[in-house]
């Protein structure tokens, strides 16, 4: 497959321009689209939007990127694999006709993470070859942790609204979508990036994850000293009110932040309070993990432009 040539360099993006078309699976055709899309936050250069920290597998696809290397334009497809309580993630690779390449595993992400970039697969791209991720005009560097295997991933059946949730994937935009189809964008969802979601989701993981970690720093060694209090006459019952108390009340308010989580998500998109324990816990374990992205400081490939 030859690889386009185009530009090193192009104009500020427009409002427009920073809206990518994509196609009822979440694909980006990175041969069709001819507008440029929106440089990573943070600014202009070249963003690693996996974390700083890398895996083994991750330092064998960041290997892959030199300036000769093979370039192949590919869509990009999210899918969680993981169970609701560790959703880990992929991403399928497909050829510019729909046909299956392969996926990889995507460990970690940072604040930069962009699926709506189009992206050149630099490797070979056939299964088991270490293979990396680089945008249109290299903007961004994606370096999976796993070889390229073979097939789709086998995604949950939650997994597409779990997507779409995170900003992963995105509805076509009302300007790119014929008249008669405006109705369907002037509904009054509200999106993803809403203020009210985003605090939804760091009450959960406040209730869910910061709250028990001081709970169990306080009881852990609490219980050590319930003996030495029953031995002093203490009694027994009240002594085991506050782990029993306590974590029956932290347990609720968790449950609760989670409907919490469900109610805005139904509002975003219909029937996605449905899945609001798979969407609490995959917001809260993904949105951990968007630190600030680095810059890519190693070769480019020549064809990835």
């Amino acid at each position: 497959m030859e690889s386009v040539a185009l530009p090193l360099t192009a104009s500020p993006p427009t409002a427009q321009d920073r809206v990518l078309a994509a196609d009822q699976n979440g694909m980006v055709d990175v041969v069709s689209d001819a507008s440029a899309p929106a440089p990573p936050a943070g600014g202009t250069g070249t963003w690693v939007v996996t974390a700083k920290r890398r895996t083994r597998g991750q330092k064998r696809s960041a290997a892959v990127i030199t300036e000769d290397a093979r370039c192949s334009p590919v869509l990009v497809r999210p899918a969680i694999v993981g169970k609701a309580r560790m959703p880990r993630a992929a991403l399928d690779i497909l050829a510019p006709d729909g046909a299956v390449i392969g996926h990889v595993s995507l460990p970690n992400t940072s604040r930069a993470f962009d699926l709506q970039q189009r992206f050149w697969l630099v490797g070979d791209p056939t299964p088991g070859s270490a293979v990396a991720l680089v945008s249109e005009h290299r903007r961004q560097v994606i370096l999976p942790g796993s070889t390229l295997q073979a097939g789709p991933a086998a995604a949950q059946t939650w997994s597409g609204v779990a997507c779409r949730m995170l900003g992963w994937e995105r509805p076509t935009h009302a300007a790119h979508a014929p008249e008669g189809f405006h109705a369907v964008f002037t509904d009054g969802r509200r999106s993803v990036d809403s203020p009210e979601f985003a605090r939804a989701v760091q009450r959960f993981r406040t209730a869910a994850v910061t709250i028990p970690m001081v709970f169990f720093a306080v009881c852990f060694p609490y219980l050590f000293v319930i003996p030495l209090l029953i031995h002093r006459g203490y009694s027994t019952m009240v002594l085991l009110a506050l782990p029993v108390v306590g974590g029956g009340l932290m347990t609720a308010w968790s449950a609760h932040c989670r409907q919490q989580i469900g109610v805005e998500a139904d509002l975003i998109e219909a029937g996605a309070a449905t899945w609001d324990k798979e969407i609490a816990f995959t917001q809260s374990y993904w949105v951990g993990m968007r630190r600030h992205s680095t810059l890519w400081e190693g070769p480019l490939p020549l064809a990835a432009q």
